[in-house]
């Protein structure tokens, strides 16, 4: 996987955890416990996944081609 191809992937990521997380918090901020309680979970959820998904993109054997 090239670099840029690499870092594209990245951009994309980033971007939808940070439109993800602004949903997030303005369920956070609804009148409900389980709103709260909802966009707590996925506030934590995207702090979670999008480094591991990014770390998964630049490791050096991603989506490359392994042939037996």
């Amino acid at each position: 996987m090239s670099t840029r191809l690499k870092l594209a992937a990245s951009t994309a990521v980033v971007l939808v955890a940070i439109g993800a997380l602004s949903r997030f918090f303005h369920w956070m901020n609804q009148p409900s416990d389980l709103w709260f309680y909802a966009g707590d979970f996925g506030v934590l959820s995207v702090l979670v996944l999008a480094p591991g998904i990014v770390t998964a993109i630049w490791r050096a054997r991603f989506l490359t081609q392994h042939r037996p």
